[in-house]
């Protein structure tokens, strides 16, 4: 199979790729192209997955890929999609993987809002495989609602399986250098809507990012709608480094969380990683430990028309865009004093500084809490009636702290970077050489 022939994808079809006959099209992401293909000698069909950069022309890549790929074919779980086999055909880097029957997360939310209980139960299973991943050293690194397959077997349960562990790691890669070792010029791949603030900032990567968009996952299945919901991609991700948590029963009226199901999302969605879960075992361990109901809903009336706000799709995101957005520059190239004035003002110093109001915390529900032994799962069938408003605590306010100082570093410092390179600009008037 010839490199020049990967860009129309379809043309795969009625072709071999190493040995695997493609039959069908199935679908296609910003990893790359699913197909449906039989193995070598016949047998039940797999799915093959076309990368779209074709890493398999340049040998360091074909190596790290061939060795990640390695990584994440021992990932042998029951939540996790299990790979059959890798390879470079002709330069063209390929997977094979289970061939799964349901539809995505994404296809779910897509339709219709979910019950909160089966929210639950989804995100237990999710975080199981996630954590099997963590304990074998893999980042998932694009952690959303359309690589969460879904098959329903008897009784309406839900079975999940995680897709594409560390794919998008694959397509950060820039260029080689001269003496044919990885270098990146600073882009990511991944999906706005899901992306952890350090992984906007460029900060070291680690499970920790995981955590976060399971988080904004588990948030946007109970709501039915995501944390932060902008079309504009720089506002989106601006949102995730600097914005506050909106209270999840107020996003979503009839929706009843139990205090210790909203502080384990809040603790998910932590700005500092270092305030997070430490990984997905950890996060798994609090979903386990909730109580057998953490959540209800009472259908309320609606207004307007029900939509999800922005793309699911993953994006390439170069390192001057991230650039502009730590440093709250527009689209159009122009530095939002605002934003400046916001960042530097909420910055740690000895003066008596401006932060953020405190806002009430949830209001606990009168089910007990008990500890559920490791492994136990939550249903996602079962309902529960709304609790009572006089059998309600009594809100207990606590200070909701504001973004963590290393990212008020990143942006203040990239600020005044940025702010140098304008004042050049502007005195030689003209564009950096």
């Amino acid at each position: 199979m010839s490199r020049d022939r990967v860009s129309d994808h379809d043309s795969l079809v009625g072709t071999k790729l190493g040995g695997y006959s493609i039959e069908k099209r199935l679908g296609a992401g910003a990893t790359g192209v699913v197909y449906q293909a039989t193995p070598p000698g016949g047998g039940r069909p797999v799915a093959i997955k076309v990368l779209n950069d074709n890493l398999g022309h340049i040998s360091a890549l074909k190596r790290r890929f061939e060795r990640e790929a390695r990584a994440l074919a021992k990932l042998k779980h029951p939540h996790v999609v299990h790979i059959s086999d890798y390879g470079v055909d002709n330069d063209v880097t390929f997977i094979a993987m289970e061939l799964l029957v349901g539809e995505t997360l994404e296809d779910v939310l897509q339709r219709a809002p979910i019950d909160p209980l089966r929210a639950v139960g989804v995100t237990l299973q999710t975080m199981r495989g996630v954590a099997f991943a963590h304990e074998n050293g893999i980042v998932h690194r694009d952690l959303k609602p359309a690589n969460i397959f879904l098959r329903q077997v008897a009784g309406g349960i839900d079975v999940v399986k995680v897709l594409d562990f560390g794919l998008a790691k694959f397509l950060e890669v820039d260029e080689l250098s001269q003496d044919a070792t990885l270098t990146r010029k600073g882009r990511i791949v991944g999906t706005p809507a899901y992306m952890a603030p350090e992984q906007i900032t460029g900060v070291s990567l680690d499970v920790r990012a995981d955590v976060y968009a399971a988080g904004v996952v588990l948030y946007e299945m109970l709501a039915d709608q995501r944390p932060f919901s902008y079309e504009r991609r720089s506002q989106l991700l601006r949102a995730h480094l600097f914005e506050p948590v909106p209270r999840i029963e107020r996003i979503r009226p009839g929706l009843w969380v139990h205090q210790d199901l909203e502080r384990l999302i809040l603790r998910a969605l932590e700005k500092d990683p270092a305030r997070r879960y430490a990984d997905g075992g950890e996060m798994l361990q609090a979903l386990q430990a909730l109580p057998p109901e953490p959540c209800s809903f009472q259908e309320q009336r609606r207004d307007g028309v029900r939509s999800r706000t922005g793309s699911s799709s993953a994006v390439v995101i170069s390192a001057e865009e991230r650039l502009a957005v730590t440093t709250g520059i527009d689209d159009t190239g122009s530095m939002s004093m605002e934003t400046v004035q916001v960042a530097l003002d909420s910055a740690p110093h000895s003066g008596a500084g401006r932060r953020p109001a405190a806002i009430p915390d949830t209001i606990s529900g009168d089910t007990p809490l008990s500890e559920r032994p490791r492994g136990a799962r939550v249903s996602a069938g079962t309902t529960s009636s709304h609790p009572r408003p006089g059998m309600r605590k009594r809100r207990k306010k606590r200070k909701v702290k504001g973004p963590p100082s290393w990212l008020w570093a990143v942006a203040v410092a990239s600020v005044l970077v940025s702010g140098g390179i304008y004042w050049w600009t502007q005195l030689r008037g003209g564009t950096l050489p």
